[in-house]
């Protein structure tokens, strides 16, 4: 068995890297602290959740939406890679440049990008495809 050719639009992998960076500025500015235990952005909004609870909520949503926008297979995660690599970049860079926060801190911010928004663009992709499969086999009867 050989692997599919994944065909990937390279203008795309960089609109969603840009959407990873301004979905974590917009977190910051909206008083949730994404890329940094403590805000980078000045914000007057203070949000009573916790970040470990927010954080994860907002990539797993934009990564559902990516997931469902996708029309190949092996795309789906790849492009939700895409869109979490910021999330996993920025708190490590900013930890470093800040000096905020600990080691675990940073390490679970990291695990809200790459791997959370790939598996979870690609079980929605797969949800898709079963879904529409299964209205197809309801339309034969």
């Amino acid at each position: 068995m050989s692997m599919p050719r994944i065909i990937l639009k390279q203008k795309l992998c960089l609109l969603l890297f840009a959407a990873g960076i301004v979905i974590s500025l917009i977190c910051d500015l909206a008083g949730i602290g994404a890329v940094a235990p403590g805000l980078v952005f000045d914000s007057s909004v203070k949000i009573p959740v916790p970040d470990y609870i927010i954080v994860p909520a907002v990539y797993a949503a934009a990564s559902v939406i990516v997931g469902l926008a996708t029309k190949r297979r092996w795309n789906a995660p790849i492009y939700g890679a895409c869109l979490g690599q910021a999330q996993l970049l920025l708190p490590i860079i900013l930890f470093f440049v800040l000096h905020q926060g600990n080691a675990f801190d940073i390490f679970w911010r990291s695990m809200c990008g790459l791997p959370l928004t790939a598996c979870i663009s690609g079980a929605a992709y797969s949800v898709k495809q079963l879904v529409k499969g299964s209205t197809k086999n309801n339309d034969r009867q």
